[in-house]
């Protein structure tokens, strides 16, 4: 930062030296011309106009060095914080397993957590305000700000519930990814939790306004199958580990050309803006889950393939169940579900994709109404049926 002032400083000293030379000039012809009263005033008048210019470049030089000291002293502050510390080094500790994490932050307190955010929310303020640019900021707190947002606990825990809560740390994350972009081609490779990192969508779509408590009324009710008691309720952001878990011991004995499980991120967003099933044993483990997408402009919401408009369709995208649960009814009562949830939000179809070969969930969707519409290729060229269930119209 000296540098670039110390250059600034000769520049603007060159280019004044030449127009100082220049207006010397023309007062020598102004003085041949006019006398020498006219000659002086112009030669003042450049003499005022270069010492205003230097006098603004040293507020300016003034301006940075009080900068660099606030975020020295920011900077200390971070150190000196007992509170801030304790986040950060249960942040920069490793876990193998997701279920670790849980242990690694046993002892650090909520408020504790949220006197983190608010320093970032802080440094976003000063970046704001223009009294800080995100290249200031970067070398010194942009480790400690991506290993806290890119954090799965932090995010699934404490950040995404109420996400909405924290519109100036995603406004600052965008800020500093495009930053980081123009900086390094290689920026992802550089940043902590990379895998975890909000991807440019989710922020396109400003999906961190939607809070997991404005999706639809929660669902809880326990459910008699074939004499196991089976609870059904929405699942939440702290579930996220359980529905990916659930989804790998699926993967490992199903068909690849039968099973396409769901990304983290398609997991994030249907938290955000739809509905997620799930069934869960009296000890609370995850069964089996099912994901509604609503009835909203969506590529995931099927209505384009049955050419119908999006207000219209409720999709059933996913529904999976651990194989030691099969034969419990659990996707059908997923299914009931989804046509309760499809008349409330005033859909007139229910739709959803099966393999052909998943002769199971056929015979599941089939025997409560479903019908096919077409078979095509769909999900990278796999096989797929189309079944629609028609919500039934109630005569008035």
């Amino acid at each position: 930062m000296a540098y670039f002032r110390h250059s600034n400083r000769i520049a603007v000293i060159v280019i004044f030296s030449m127009i100082i030379l220049m207006l010397v000039c023309i007062c020598f012809i102004m003085w041949f011309r006019t006398g020498e009263e006219a000659s002086v005033g112009i030669f003042s008048l450049a003499v005022t106009l270069l010492g205003t210019i230097f006098i603004a470049v040293e507020l300016k030089n003034g301006q940075n060095v009080t900068c660099s000291d606030m975020l020295i002293d920011l900077n200390n502050y971070f150190h000196d914080s007992d509170r801030l510390m304790k986040v950060y080094e249960a942040l920069e500790t490793k876990v193998d397993n997701p279920e670790d994490c849980a242990i690694v932050w046993d002892g650090v307190r909520d408020v504790e957590i949220a006197q983190y955010a608010t320093f970032f929310e802080n440094l976003y303020l000063l970046y704001r305000n223009e009294v800080a640019s995100i290249e200031d900021l970067d070398d010194l707190f942009g480790y400690r700000f991506f290993i806290f947002m890119n954090n799965p606990y932090i995010q699934e825990n404490y950040i995404l519930p109420t996400s909405s809560s924290y519109v100036q740390l995603f406004k600052l994350y965008e800020v500093w990814i495009k930053f980081r972009k123009r900086k390094d081609t290689e920026w992802h490779n550089h940043m902590p939790y990379a895998c975890f990192a909000y991807t440019e969508q989710y922020l396109k779509d400003r999906l961190f306004l939607k809070d997991e408590s404005f999706n639809h009324d929660a669902v809880c009710c326990d459910l008699s199958c074939k004499g196991r008691t089976v609870k059904l309720r929405s699942l939440r952001f702290k579930d996220v580990w359980d529905i990916i878990r659930l989804q790998d011991e699926i993967k490992e004995s199903t068909d690849a050309e039968i099973y396409c499980p769901l990304t983290r991120e398609e997991i994030l967003e249907s938290l955000h803006l739809d509905m997620v099933l799930g069934a869960l044993d009296e000890d609370e483990e995850l069964l089996g889950v099912a994901v509604l997408i609503s009835n909203r402009r969506s590529p995931r919401n099927l209505a384009r393939d049955f050419q119908k408009s999006p207000g219209s369709v409720l999709t059933f995208d996913a529904v999976f169940v651990s194989p030691r649960s099969r034969g419990l009814g659990i996707q059908r009562k997923f299914v009931d579900m989804a046509k309760q949830l499809a008349i409330k939000s005033g859909a007139r179809y229910v739709l959803t994709t099966v393999s052909p070969s998943n002769r199971f969930s056929l015979d599941n969707f089939e025997a409560t109404g479903f019908e096919t519409v077409s078979e095509y290729q769909k999900y990278g060229g796999k096989l797929r049926r189309l079944l629609c269930y028609v919500i039934p119209q109630i005569q008035s």
